[in-house]
């Protein structure tokens, strides 16, 4: 996993996380609408996008991967909003292209398991904002996710929209929200 980010929630019943997801995204200001795989607005940093697409998989060894468009972030307090309402094990992790540069954290229930991210404002890819890289070179992002048995960790967003998930895992959830 490189340049993308990603929330595992630990729950067998990937419908249930999507029903989650619409309450969660309407707190923050978007209202569900019908959007094909791949209709983003043209910004990447969370708080200034107009419109959020996700992906949400069929579970696999226990957990389900939520993955964002574009796949460079996945929202923390997202993922710790999943583990409160959903009362489980959620994981954010976000990786940087170099793989020495990531953040994660992990969440359960109201319990805060680990966080080791640092919050930074900085352009990425022409535009202001904060990422949550930390370098950290005594554990890599694959052991890290090996560790706790994540699947899809050979995916994001943009793959599946090109089709890239095989059948035999079964059929994804696509959502799509716009700010009102």
């Amino acid at each position: 996993m490189n340049n993308a980010g990603a929330i595992y929630v630990e729950l067998g019943d990937h419908a249930a996380i999507a029903a989650a997801l619409t309450p969660a995204l309407a707190a923050r200001g978007f209202a569900r609408v019908s959007l094909p795989p791949g209709a983003i607005s043209g910004r990447i940093m969370i708080r200034e996008k107009r419109r959020r697409l996700f992906f949400v998989l069929p579970p696999r060894g226990g957990w389900v991967a939520v993955f964002e468009d574009p796949r460079y972030f996945g929202e923390r307090a997202l993922a710790k909003e999943l583990a409160r309402t959903l009362s489980t094990r959620t994981v954010w992790i976000e990786v940087s292209g170099n793989g020495v540069g990531w953040a994660r954290a992990i969440y359960y229930g109201d319990e805060v398991i680990e966080e080791h991210y640092d919050e930074v404002e900085t352009n990425f890819y022409g535009e202001y904002g904060p990422i949550a890289f930390v370098y950290d070179i005594e554990t890599t992002p694959e052991e890290f996710i090996a560790a706790l048995g994540l699947p899809y960790d050979d995916y994001d967003y943009e793959s599946l929209a090109a089709g890239e998930l095989p059948a035999e895992a079964g059929t994804p959830i696509h959502l799509a929200f716009e700010r009102v």
